[in-house]
């Protein structure tokens, strides 16, 4: 919205009515605005993330270069499900099967994270009473 790819300028895709919108709700600078992802049906799951993107309505700037990236194939993707809710519908309900059929790793084979892009640290305690912290690769490192 305001730094486009270290240009100073906002995103050039993103509809300048809704960027508009978006600075208000988001001045330069705060860290802790809350904003709907779909701007026109807020509170239904729908296609009209979709519909948004085609209007160049996409909140983030991954979502936006679905529609506006030239060439793309999610371009098709994003014509389908925005002209039909089944075309959606279907896709989504196949993927959530997909995704539940991921193995999750349990009990001392996984753990949540507590960030998740970092595994967790561990800690271990070394001679002389110090403390490291040692990730799943087998780093160490002092705290």
């Amino acid at each position: 919205m305001y730094n486009f790819s270290g240009t100073g300028r906002p995103d050039p895709t993103l509809d300048t009515t809704y960027l508009q919108q978006l600075r208000k709700i988001c001045p330069q600078g705060g860290p802790n605005n809350l904003v709907n992802f779909d701007p026109t049906t807020p509170d239904r799951f729908d296609k009209n993330y979709y519909s948004n993107l085609q209007v160049k309505k996409g909140l983030l700037q991954s979502d936006q270069e679905l529609f506006s990236t030239p060439g793309a194939d999610t371009i098709t993707i994003v014509n389908r499900f925005s002209s039909s809710q089944n075309a959606f519908f279907d896709s989504f309900a196949a993927s959530m099967i997909k995704m539940g059929n991921i193995g999750v790793l349990t009990g001392k084979k996984g753990e949540i994270r507590k960030q998740c892009n970092f595994v967790n640290a561990k800690s271990v305690e070394l001679d002389m009473g110090t403390v490291a912290s040692e990730s799943e690769e087998g780093m160490v490192s002092s705290i």
